[in-house]
């Protein structure tokens, strides 16, 4: 029997009682062979950045099929450590895993959002929802005591530029080449993800056909800023009206969180500075109220 072509690359299954030979049960979608060039996978430099797209490398080769292969049968395996890495952290639960991606929105990563197959981080994934800061910063700490991290992203305060979701993100390494994405969320924004869905693909299927479908956009907004409301308050985080001062907690006409540096009484201005680190100057006018922990 020919050697598996996984094999000849270099990758070998990760053991699994509950998967004995899943390495051979390649089983994948016509989409993902579509995606496909060649079926010709070549190695790739993880953590290297692809120059044609600007996007960091977090998958072992640049064939779609082989990587969702990894990515599968590393599954079992990334769940159960991921399950060790929080079993004592109060507040926080694996609640939900995906071993491998839809293979019609993997092709759409792929051909229409110019995304390298070597780039894309969810062939398989997990979230962790959390119920408070405290244990957001425990579930990462933990994550990255038992995984070798690929990258991490921090949304989890202010959400993502597009949509305001809410996640603090890790691209976690596997043993056996591939990389799964981690998304930890807090819990009412992953309670909200359902109806939140629906609204951000409406917006995203709209930009891909190069349309704009801002009430789409501004409802998925509007669902993940409610949903942090309810996080925050839940955490004893509220806004209330005051004077604005030196280190107040701001809550940004946007609804990001930034913190005070500098204010002038006279002019009614305050520069504060962002959780992600941006520096801005905004009108008192425009802070909706201090927010208190």
């Amino acid at each position: 029997m020919p050697p598996h072509p996984l094999h000849l690359l270099g990758f070998e299954p990760i053991v699994s009682p509950r998967q004995p030979g899943s390495l051979a049960r390649l089983g994948f979608e016509p989409a993902i062979q579509a995606a496909s060039e060649p079926l010709i996978a070549h190695p790739q430099p993880v953590g290297a950045m692809d120059p044609r797209s600007g996007r960091r490398i977090v998958q072992p080769t640049d064939n779609p099929a082989v990587n969702q292969a990894l990515a599968t049968d590393a599954m079992p395996f990334y769940k159960t450590r991921l399950l060790a890495a929080i079993r004592d952290i109060p507040g926080a639960t694996l609640a939900a895993s995906r071993d491998a991606k839809n293979p019609i929105r993997l092709a759409e990563k792929i051909t229409a959002e110019g995304q390298p197959a070597e780039t894309v981080s969810d062939y398989g994934a997990a979230q962790i929802a959390v119920d408070s800061p405290q244990a957001k910063d425990a579930v990462v700490a933990a994550v990255k005591r038992h995984f070798p991290v690929l990258r991490e992203q921090d949304h989890f305060a202010l959400g993502d530029p597009k949509y305001r979701y809410r996640s603090y993100s890790l691209q976690l390494q596997m043993p056996n080449g591939a990389s799964q994405e981690l998304q930890i969320v807090p819990r009412p924004v992953l309670q909200a993800n359902r109806q939140e869905h629906h609204d951000y693909k409406k917006a995203r299927n709209a930009e891909l056909a190069g349309r704009s479908d801002n009430p789409a956009k501004a409802a998925a907004i509007a669902i993940n800023d409610a949903a942090m409301d309810r996080f925050n308050s839940r955490n004893g985080a509220r806004v209330v009206k005051g004077a604005v001062t030196k280190g107040s907690l701001v809550r940004l006409a946007d609804g990001a969180v930034a913190r005070v540096v500098y204010v002038d009484p006279n002019m009614r201005i305050a520069r504060v500075r962002t959780e992600d680190g941006r520096n801005i100057t905004v009108r008192h006018k425009d802070l909706r109220g201090r927010v208190d922990r």
